[in-house]
């Protein structure tokens, strides 16, 4: 069975077929994977950046071929690294990654910025927002990723600097000279099924531009 076949069947947007998972593995938020981060502390709880509006957490495979990241809203104000893709919209995600044949813990890294809604100043806001994003910036550099995958419009109006180019869907688009590519956060996909059709196609174009990535690679 093809790739497109088995992130179409894990999205659930086929009737005609049942996936079998009986003897692959399940990954769930909760369990321990490798963290990468610019102190041992963060390494070890997975927060890797934390200001009055943001937190930034990750984890997986410091090796990692793919970056996901998402934006999500922090909630009742847990900001560890077990706030990573809770529920539900964990389990939709990790049935993606399996149907690309990958696993959270291995050629995989997993980042989302966790916003916490706020009335403060103005001035305080466009400051932090560039601190989020410089740090994003920095977190890309040291992880070199061969494709980053945004998930939700949140996450992509975040990376990219001409917001337009979301109407244009599975483009190439050059985040710190790095590949990457947009869909919908598992969490919109849950809330409106007819968006899966749509994430379905996204994930294979990362799926062939990730292999075009590897066959350049293996050429030079």
């Amino acid at each position: 069975m093809s790739t497109r076949d088995e992130i179409l069947i894990e999205l659930g947007i086929s009737p005609f077929w049942k996936k079998s998972l009986e003897g692959r593995t399940r990954f769930d938020a909760e369990e321990s994977v490798t963290d990468t981060s610019v102190s041992a502390g963060e390494m070890k709880s997975g927060v890797l950046f934390k200001s009055s509006l943001h937190t930034i957490v990750g984890k997986g495979d410091p090796e990692a071929g793919w970056v996901f990241i998402a934006e999500s809203p922090s909630t009742q104000g847990d900001d560890s690294a077990n706030s990573l893709l809770l529920g539900d919209a964990s389990k939709l995600f990790n049935n993606m990654l399996i149907a690309m044949h990958l696993a959270r813990d291995k050629g995989v890294y997993l980042i989302d910025v966790l916003q916490t809604y706020s009335s403060t100043e103005d001035a305080i806001i466009v400051n932090e927002e560039g601190s989020c994003k410089e740090f994003l910036d920095q977190q890309i550099q040291l992880l070199r990723p061969s494709v980053i995958v945004a998930m939700g419009s949140a996450a992509a109006k975040r990376l990219m600097r001409h917001h337009t180019m979301l109407d244009c869907p599975r483009t190439v688009h050059d985040y710190c000279g790095f590949d990457l590519v947009v869909t919908d956060h598992p969490l919109d996909l849950l809330k409106d099924s007819s968006k899966k059709v749509n994430a379905w196609k996204d994930l294979c174009f990362a799926s062939d531009l990730m292999k075009g990535n590897q066959e350049d690679a293996s050429v030079s």
